[in-house]
């Protein structure tokens, strides 16, 4: 864990601008929030200035995981404990997983036996006092690996798209690795003039003696993003990143986007997702194939917990003050965020999706000390060679051994199993 300091350079960033005493006051009797973390331990700059740990093979001595070739999940769950245990099933099943850390939150209820003592040894439980999105973030175990999957606890990938990730990941330690991609849509805003000449509108009133155009930054959901072919985020639903990131975001995140996660439970993947970026000059994060986006299963619950009539503009007022927080915007300091393209051959989608896109014909196996991630290079190399439609029967192929065991038990929304567990009572009453 990184240096924990209180830092004596002023950043008005991490002030708490917005936040009344009282607001703050329900925060911390309602344990949203951490006493501890309600002001910056870092500025931003100083984040900025950090390096990150590198990437090292294992000490003999002290430590028998190859952080280049392994990775922790950090699963953050509430009250799904069904979704939970099947999560932990599958990927315990992978062996690039070194270890599965459960954030648990809920301070009333223990987690089941099943969690507690799961048969692969791999499950630990990191339990917090703090109900907060935020905490996914904040590591109390330590992790043995660099390498951090954060993962929601209701979404399946087969283990080679896992793999896949993660190796881009190795390759780019310094970016987010997603698999789910949003954009932000800039909106041009014209601020009329009162009759004194001051700017109407202005968060900052400044000395505006005329009509001037600013920019509102607004989210742009999945149609938005393959609309335009372009994005600029992606979520920590299902997402690489270096261990430090995770500190960093708990240490120096400006206070104003910590305490909104903390009293809103939401934006939480908006934040962390700029505040990577603000860290690595504006650009976006990285994506894997395709073919490994849509591997995705996803388990059902009953209830959802994002939606909702203001979910919209609560995301489209995250995305314009976050960005302007962490410097991102068009006259940021960090800015602008980049955005980049999604599809780049249309005659082979499964493939070269994102920026800087991965090379598997160039890549050499032979230079990976790990068998696993050798086989899976050679196996992404014969893919590409098959037509789209092997490459889809292939896919089905690994998307049904994922969801398997979720299917039988009807976890699976729209099969055969779901609608006989969740829907067969429904057409008698």
């Amino acid at each position: 864990v990184l240096s924990s300091t209180t830092s004596t350079t002023t950043n008005n960033n991490n002030n708490i601008q917005g936040v009344d005493a009282a607001t703050l006051q329900r925060l911390l009797d309602k344990h949203n929030i951490d006493p501890d973390d309600t002001h910056a331990k870092m500025t931003l700059q100083e984040a900025h200035s950090h390096k990150l740990a590198p990437l090292l093979p294992p000490d003999n001595k002290n430590n028998n995981i190859d952080t280049s070739q392994q990775y922790t999940i950090r699963m953050n769950t509430w009250h799904r404990n069904e979704q939970l245990l099947l999560s932990i099933n599958h990927h315990a099943q992978c062996e690039g997983v070194a270890e599965i850390q459960i954030i648990w939150c809920d301070t009333l209820n223990d987690p089941p036996d099943s969690v507690l003592h799961h048969s692969s040894g791999k499950v630990k439980i990191e339990r917090h006092d703090i109900n907060s999105l935020n905490e996914r973030f904040k590591i109390v175990l330590d992790t043995p690996t660099l390498g951090i999957l954060s993962l929601d606890d209701d979404v399946l990938r087969p283990c080679e798209a896992l793999d896949a990730a993660f190796l881009r990941w190795a390759r780019h330690p310094e970016r987010m690795i997603g698999f789910d991609v949003r954009t932000h849509v800039v909106v041009e805003v014209e601020n009329s003039v009162d009759n004194d000449g001051g700017v109407v509108g202005k968060k900052n009133e400044e000395e505006e003696k005329k009509k001037k155009t600013t920019t509102n930054w607004k989210y742009g959901y999945m149609s938005t993003t393959e609309k335009s072919n372009s994005y600029s985020l992606t979520l920590p639903r299902a997402s690489f990143l270096h261990k430090d990131y995770l500190d960093l975001y708990i240490m120096a995140m400006p206070r104003p986007i910590y305490l909104y996660v903390a009293q809103h439970f939401e934006c939480e993947d908006i934040a962390m997702s700029f505040f990577v970026s603000s860290l690595t000059g504006g650009k976006p994060p990285l994506i894997t194939d395709y073919w490994a986006v849509k591997s995705m299963g996803k388990l059902y619950s009953e209830k959802k917990i994002s939606g909702g009539k203001d979910h919209k503009s609560a995301r489209d007022k995250c995305v314009d003050r976050f960005a302007e927080l962490l410097g991102v915007k068009e006259d940021g300091e960090w800015g602008p965020l980049q955005t980049a393209e999604l599809v780049h051959d249309v005659d082979d989608p499964m493939f070269g999706y994102g920026a800087e896109p991965e090379d598997w014909d160039g890549m050499d196996e032979l230079s990976l000390s790990s068998v696993r991630l050798k086989e899976l290079v050679v196996t992404m190399k014969e893919l590409k060679t098959k037509s789209y439609n092997d490459q889809l029967k292939w896919l089905k192929r690994k998307k049904y051994v994922t969801m398997k065991e979720a299917k039988k038990v009807g976890m699976i929304e729209k099969t055969e199993e779901w609608e006989k567990r969740w829907r067969s009572g429904e057409d008698e009453t």
